[in-house]
């Protein structure tokens, strides 16, 4: 990679919510250091330091409520656990079962999500910073009060930062989430180029992206409804939620597809070129999001791009012109896809025209149908009783199992450090401890980057160290180095490791003469400590990710069905779609987020066999065609006035759903179904759609006006009906049958 790839891509950090946070933090460490070294105090502001240094962790995005009170359990079990741990880190013997006890005790807090563990971390931090035995005035309780001080400044400073900028908060998140979705439209369109493209990469790319914008849309969903609650009325907060909704439409509409991607190659094989007009409208919205993604960050005045309608009317002509030499039938269902893909990308470019509306009605009075009641259930709560913990306190528990692992492996470390006498034997816990993960793909991946990351900052300080004698350039380059280490942390792991050895070093060039000696020790603990969470990760008890994938394939599964089941409801009643819709969606999307996320963890493992992955991999992409489909159908049947159901439609349903308890059971039982009303109901979509296709050309033929448009409008609908239907059959027998195979392996 290029020199200027890297500028860019600073200059690109310098403008995200992460290196803003960065600075937070970096301003609530130093301040209280250079304050009390003013008034000769430096063990004060040490301790704050590390106060803040502990529980910063657990402030992650959310509402101003739950960051609260995460930060305020940070600050209480940072404190509990310095006292505990310092007064028994004066006696090894009796300093090894309390860290026991204290590590075991603390790693089970993870079972109550991710921000739990990251309070879970703040006390495992505590305890192994305890081993430094950090002089102070007051001693070890005083010490631990003054690290609470630095938490609760650190909490204070977080909530006035907040009070200020919320809006920016929000309208950062928000950009992202709209330049997420300019991304995954992007690579979507590739699907329709008729390009020859890695099929496989692009799936992957596409899991990344969808991945990235559940864990968005769960944050924006948390920020936007609990402001509002909070906000009451506010027009502001309320065009935000509009905004959101809207995008997330979008996304919908970008994940459907009138007909399978095989169907499309089948139907436009040799004249792709037809689809380029549509290929550039679907471009040009991805390019105008991006374009509100910058005017959401700058705050400036939206302009419409005016090209884009233009590209619509193009995409229209061209239709329009094939619709006059069409003549066998096969240009004929052609004509139909292509005219249901200008429908939904109709649909699409409405949303992006009720965004831009949005956009530039400030003023104007917003009407949200969302009520409060309905709008919490769209956010993900945790279940925070005791029965939680005690299901977890078994060795089929993956929290339990590291918490185990991590216990023994800590500990191991400290009886390491203490046998050899390192100089800082706890630099071996600490890494160890912000390596060690639950599955062994992210452990490895921290390993490597961490011992990269280490050896590159070791290499570059040990050059500014020699060339540089100046203990202000120390100072200076202190402070820097643990913003950008702080901003870098959860995007890149191994830059971030570079900037933590560069910043360790640099405080202590400033505060000891013998720096190269430091750097030596610090590299070599960085070694062990890497070494030992790689290895217990690997032999200790390890949870392989192929032995619980299962689960999220069955929670992909049911949330398909569900989200499907809502779409029939919708068919059959009639009626605006119902909250349960897009929660069913919600549901749906997070899913297959989840197993795609574990099947890029299942991916890196050496348990895994190359036959066990391409099958997992194949009903991962099932599941996720499942899903296409079903948005699809739902995009359409809420979008458009329909006929009643037949019962036809029925046996689809009811054979689909059967087929899915099969695969979700990994059984092989023979379908209940009469195959003879499946045939039946096949047989009735495709003569309904022959006669319908006759009536046309025949109309056509004799000029017929009146009531072609009816005709157009019922011939799409058993063309999208009739063909996601079959789709989503053929989809569920192969998962029943993959999903046996799954189990055989």
């Amino acid at each position: 990679m290029s020199l200027l790839f890297y500028i860019k891509s600073f200059l690109k950090l310098l403008k995200t919510a992460e290196f803003s946070k960065g600075i937070q933090f970096g301003v609530a460490a130093v301040l209280p250091l250079l304050v009390s070294a003013y008034f000769d105090l430096l063990y004060v502001g040490v301790a704050m330091a590390v106060g803040v240094l502990l529980t910063s962790p657990s402030d992650v995005p959310g509402s101003l409520n739950r960051r609260v009170i995460g930060v305020s359990f940070s600050v209480l079990i940072a404190v509990v656990a310095t006292i505990i741990a310092g007064y028994a880190a004066t006696n090894t013997w009796i300093f090894i079962p309390v860290l026991i006890v204290l590590m075991f005790s603390f790693s089970m807090i993870s079972v109550y999500g991710f921000r739990a563990s990251l309070i879970a971390f703040s006390g495992l931090f505590a305890v192994v910073l305890s081993m430094a035995q950090v002089p102070s005035a007051g001693g070890i309780i005083g010490h631990a009060l003054l690290i609470g001080c630095g938490g609760l400044w650190y909490l204070g400073l977080t909530v006035l930062i907040h009070s200020l900028n919320r809006r920016k908060e929000t309208e950062v998140l928000l950009a992202e989430v709209f330049e997420f979705t300019a991304e995954y439209l992007e690579k979507r369109t590739l699907l329709l180029s008729g390009k020859s493209i890695d099929a496989e990469e692009l799936h992957k790319d596409l899991i990344d992206i969808q991945t990235a914008l559940n864990e968005k849309h769960e944050t924006m969903r948390e920020l936007l409804i609990s402001r509002r609650r909070n906000s009451g009325r506010s027009g502001v907060v309320r065009k935000r939620l509009l905004i959101f909704i809207e995008l997330v439409d979008i996304l919908e509409l970008g994940m459907a597809n009138p007909v399978n991607n095989q169907k499309m190659q089948v139907l436009f094989a040799g004249h792709f070129e037809k689809l380029e007009p549509i290929n550039q409208w679907s471009l040009q919205m991805a390019a105008q999001l991006r374009i509100i993604s910058k005017v959401i960050k700058k705050r400036e005045i939206y302009q419409p791009f005016q090209g884009i309608h233009a590209q619509k009317v193009k995409a229209w002509q061209e239709f329009e012109n094939s619709e006059e030499g069409t003549g066998t039938p096969e240009e004929r269902e052609a004509l139909l896809v292509y005219r249901n893909l200008l429908t939904f990308k109709e649909k699409q470019y409405q949303k992006l025209l009720s965004i831009e509306r949005l956009l530039r009605t400030f003023e104007e009075k917003i009407d949200l149908k969302l009520k409060r009641k309905d709008a919490v259930k769209f956010l993900t709560t945790q279940d925070y009783d005791l029965k939680t913990l005690e299901d977890n306190l078994d060795f089929k528990s993956p929290i339990f199992r590291h918490s185990l692992r991590l216990t023994v492996i800590l500990v191991a470390g400290f009886l390491f450090g203490k046998l050899f006498e390192f100089q800082n034997s706890y630099w071996i816990l600490l890494t160890t401890l912000v390596i060690m993960r639950p599955g062994y793909a992210l452990t490895r991946d921290r390993f490597k980057q961490r011992l990269y990351g280490t050896l590159i900052g070791g290499a570059i300080a040990v050059s500014i160290v020699l060339l540089v004698q100046n203990r202000i350039v120390y100072a200076s380059l202190a402070a820097i180095t643990l913003v950008l280490a702080f901003s870098m942390i959860q995007k890149n792991y191994k830059t971030a490791a570079a900037f933590i050895t560069l910043n360790v070093v640099f405080v202590y060039s400033f505060l000891r003469p013998d720096v190269l000696e430091v750097i030596q020790f610090r590299v070599l603990d960085t070694i062990i400590g890497a070494g030992l969470a790689f290895v217990g990760n690997k032999f200790l008890w390890p949870t392989w990710e192929y032995s619980t994938i299962n689960k999220f394939i069955t929670n992909s599964i049911q949330s398909n069905w569900k989200f499907l089941k809502e779409i029939d409801f919708l068919y059959r009643k009639k009626d605006i779609p119902r909250n349960s819709y897009r929660l069913a969606r919600k549901a749906a999307l997070l899913a297959i987020g989840d197993l795609n996320a574990a099947f890029q963890r299942m991916a890196q493992e050496p348990k895994t066999s190359k036959e066990q992955l391409g099958e997992t991999f194949r009903i991962v992409s099932l599941n996720q065609e499942f899903l296409s489909s079903t948005a699809s159908l739902g995009t359409y049947i809420r979008s458009h006035a329909t006929t009643a159901p037949s019962r036809h439609f029925d046996t689809y349903i009811e054979t689909i759903q059967k087929n899915l308890g099969e695969a979700e059971r990994s059984s092989q039982d023979k379908a209940e179904q009469d195959t003879q009303e499946l045939l039946e109901a096949e047989a009735y979509y495709a003569d309904l759609y022959g006669e319908l296709s006759a009536l046309q050309k025949t109309n056509r033929e004799n000029h017929e006006e009146g009531s072609g448009e009816d005709l157009h409008h019922k011939l799409q609908e058993v063309q999208i009906i009739m063909d996601q239907l079959k789709w989503l059959l053929e989809i569920s027998e192969n998962l029943k049958k993959r999903m046996h195979g799954l189990k055989q392996t």
